[in-house]
């Protein structure tokens, strides 16, 4: 369905209605990190280069099925600190790319899947995998979200998130600005 409003207007006696396209907020990304266990890859770099993010990665040994990821978004208003929790969500990453459900999440998957090669299914393969220009469309950023600046992390791991079992296998924060 077009996201738009229509608007008529008169071309000589004839009412002609045309379609706008409205545009939602625009998440902008300005700066990433990562931090990885070298276990598991043997390189990964994060890059944002013209508001689009750029990812390389060597991954040596096969990811299982078991393999979770935490979301969490934190936001501030511009230039204003710190940063407030807002967001934070935790799924399991294999049924994520397997697509057995809708969700904001699955939707992000398939946009990155035009500009990156990442695996469809688990287990996931050693090699090489990539992410080559990347933004996020305004159709697929949360109406929940506020105008204001935003740090997203996300990490991938096998156990719970944060308790004894944790083994965070890569930890990613991406600066964002959302307008």
């Amino acid at each position: 369905m077009c996201a738009g409003k229509l608007v008529p207007f008169v071309l000589g006696c004839v009412v002609v209605t045309v379609v706008i396209k409205q545009s939602g907020p625009r998440m902008t990304f300005r700066a990433g990190d990562c931090t990885y266990n070298r276990s598991t890859f043997s390189n990964f770099s994060i890059q944002i280069i013209k508001t689009k993010v750029i990812m390389d990665m060597i991954l040596v040994t096969t990811l299982r099925q078991g393999l979770k990821a935490h979301l969490s978004f934190e936001f501030r208003l511009t230039k204003a600190k710190p940063y407030q929790s807002v967001y934070q969500h935790d799924m399991n990453y294999c049924a994520l790319i397997k697509g057995s459900q809708e969700s904001i999440y699955r939707r992000w998957f398939t946009s990155m899947l035009k500009v990156g090669n990442f695996a469809t299914s688990c287990p996931i393969r050693e090699g090489y995998y990539y992410l080559h220009g990347w933004t996020l469309d305004a159709n697929n950023v949360p109406s929940f979200l506020y105008l204001g600046d935003y740090r997203i992390s996300g990490s991938f791991y096998y156990g719970r998130f944060k308790k004894h079992l944790y083994n965070p296998l890569l930890e990613c924060s991406v600066e964002a600005v959302l307008n």
